[in-house]
């Protein structure tokens, strides 16, 4: 197997993804893939986008991240809304992946719930991470707003918490960024200043306050009349200069 390549199962099953092939497979029961560079990096280098991996993905970076030899990952936890046996799961198979090839840290990709996913697994497993790409992000576990209840009242129920115990828990992103600074890892972040499903007032700005408070440098574009969607750029030059710069 050459260096820094994806070691691949024969029997598991192939499609074409983006011009790629992408590799599909069960991991303890839930749907997983990894898509293959035509020339691998060498290194090892890949991505993972947390949530909604077939949504946007031209305009996340995920095409021109794949050309300039990253491998691809995704796993579907969305059901365990990122509770720690989610997070738990999500671990193990990072370690899976490493043992077939794949560098020890990860470029995360996460829109949305995905930037969520992204916040938990990364405060958990903070030394695995090589940069995060956070895009109209959930934050906040207990979120007030009212275009916020369906969403908390499913972390409530996937933690076995309440709403007043997630204010607090180190469970809730908002309250566990501390490892940002820590493990000086590189943040790009864009923010619609008019979404309404995710709202930046209680989710994204809250993280921002903290980042400054803690004096970490990070990258964030905020960009007036836009809402939730689209995720993701029309040019993606910048976000792939800041995922190689993050492997540099």
């Amino acid at each position: 197997m050459a260096a820094g390549m994806f070691k691949i199962d024969p029997e598991w099953d192939v499609d074409l993804w983006y011009g790629f092939n992408r590799y599909k497979f069960e991991f303890e029961g839930r749907l997983a893939w990894v898509v293959v560079p035509d020339t691998p990096a060498g290194d090892g280098r890949w991505s993972w986008c947390t949530q909604w991996a077939e949504a946007f993905v031209p305009r996340v970076g995920t095409v021109e991240l794949l050309k300039n030899g990253f491998h691809h990952a995704h796993i579907d936890i969305f059901n365990t809304k990122a509770s720690p046996e989610g997070v738990a799961i999500m671990g193990r198979f990072h370690d899976w992946l490493v043992s077939r090839g794949l560098s020890a840290k990860a470029n995360l990709i996460g829109m949305s719930w995905g930037g969520y996913i992204s916040l938990r697994y990364a405060g958990t497993f903070p030394e695995r991470i090589a940069a995060i790409y956070l895009d109209a992000p959930v934050c906040n576990s207990a979120d007030p707003g009212s275009e916020a209840a369906d969403r908390v009242k499913a972390i409530c129920e996937c933690y076995n918490m309440s709403v007043e115990e997630l204010k607090t828990s180190s469970l809730n992103p908002l309250n566990n960024l501390q490892f940002i600074a820590d493990h000086k890892i590189p943040l790009f972040i864009a923010v619609g200043e008019d979404d309404l499903l995710v709202k930046p007032v209680t989710n994204i700005n809250l993280v921002e306050a903290e980042l400054q408070r803690m004096q970490v440098e990070y990258k964030i574009i905020r960009r007036e009349a836009w809402g939730h969607h689209p995720h993701g750029f029309d040019d993606v030059s910048e976000l792939l200069e800041f995922h190689q710069a993050s492997r540099a």
